[in-house]
């Protein structure tokens, strides 16, 4: 199994040596792909980092602009709407894995750190494979990761529940934990693993709680074939045959005195699942689990940045809980998506909905009919 892993990062790349030492006491470092994307800002330490063990030989590499952009010249009007000093660039690193024909494409944060008793490999490499798990069911089909995790809030005195950043306020349910004690076998698209220390959590809940999580699960769950979940870019594993559909949403768009922002990878998670569903395949979560030593953040900017998102996503509740009809291809549900997307979007109205929000999510609609003429060319 060929594996891809996709990273951004502006910082000097140490994470690159914690996972060279683990794949080592795991498992092959030749069998992994590492795809580092350097942005303007990315200092040139981390091209060390990185160039230090693509000289040993090994297929890992640091995408300078100079190389995105030379990789991109075939496709134009999408090299067009992948900005600068985002993290919009981690499509480049999509699309080069897509080329190169990883089996497993794998997105993380430069702050997730594997764990010495989590291969993260092994925990990975069930995308694309046919398995059997106790099915999580949740309620209103929404199911919640974090009731996996031991979560303490120091700030609140004793263990709440939390929910991942991108869960549905209108969703939010503590039944939303629910396991079905039978099993359910399915093809694995994306492998969703989870993250201690400190969790994938919306900036309203860090600053109300200052959460921290360990593990506390036993099994993997696939969700229910009608279930859903927001599933971020950390440690997050997709099959290839299914990146046609996991096109990265650009954000920055600015909205009712805010920018969105920081809800790229929860719209392009919601999206890739519909079209999972659609497919027949299955997503699973649970292993393997990365360590989450979040890089400085201010929290009440992080929430500026997240309220137009939080909003927006109870708005699109009627788009995500509509299932897709079955489809042939990740193309095909990615297409029939962007029309659904595109109905939806204009029948919009209220609070932070006008003419420029609307023509935002219009031109989201455009950009994944690019990324799906990007993916056909590519696999060509």
């Amino acid at each position: 199994m060929k594996f891809g892993i996709v990273v951004t990062t502006i910082h000097n790349g140490n994470f690159i040596h914690e996972y060279y030492t683990h794949f080592q006491s795991f498992s092959n470092p030749e069998n992994v792909h590492f795809y580092v994307v350097g942005d303007l800002s990315t200092p040139a330490s981390c091209r060390n980092q990185v160039e230090y063990y693509t000289q040993q030989g090994l297929p890992w590499y640091y995408l300078d602009p100079k190389t995105q952009d030379e990789f991109l010249k075939p496709f134009p009007k999408l090299a067009t709407e992948i900005p600068w000093q985002t993290d919009n660039r981690r499509n480049v690193g999509f699309l080069m894995a897509y080329r190169d024909r990883c089996d497993v494409i794998i997105a993380i944060d430069d702050d997730n750190y594997p764990k010495e008793k989590w291969s993260f490999l092994a925990g990975h490499s069930t995308v694309g494979q046919d398995v059997s798990c106790l099915t999580a069911i949740g309620y209103n089909s929404w199911f919640n990761a974090c009731s996996m995790m031991e979560v303490q809030c120091p700030a609140l005195g004793h263990g709440e529940t939390v929910y991942a950043r991108g869960f549905p306020y209108q969703r939010r349910h503590s039944a939303c934990s629910q396991i079905d004690t039978t099993t359910s076998t399915g093809i694995v698209a994306i492998n969703a693993g989870l993250w201690s220390g400190d969790p994938d959590v919306d900036a309203a809940t860090r600053l109300v709680t200052r959460c921290v999580a360990q593990e506390q699960f036993t099994s993997d769950y696939l969700l229910a074939s009608n279930t859903l979940m927001p599933i971020n870019t950390q440690n997050t594993g997709i099959m290839r045959e299914a990146i046609p559909a996991y096109y990265y949403v650009k954000m920055g768009h600015p909205v009712g005195g805010m920018k969105l922002d920081r809800f790229g990878d929860i719209f392009s998670g919601f999206f890739v699942q519909k079209c999972v569903q659609a497919v027949g395949h299955r997503i699973k979560v649970g292993s393997p689990v990365v360590e989450h030593r979040r890089s400085p953040h201010n929290l009440y900017q992080d929430l500026w940045h997240e309220l137009a998102g939080m909003v927006i996503l109870d708005d699109m509740l009627s788009l995500l809980e509509e299932p897709l009809p079955s489809a042939n291809s990740y193309e095909e549900a990615a297409i029939t998506l962007t029309n659904k997307l595109r109905v939806w979007t204009n029948k919009q109205d209220g609070f932070l909905w006008d003419d420029s929000l609307r023509a935002y999510f219009n031109n989201v609609a455009d950009n994944m009919l690019l990324w799906v003429e990007a993916c056909r060319q590519l696999n060509s």
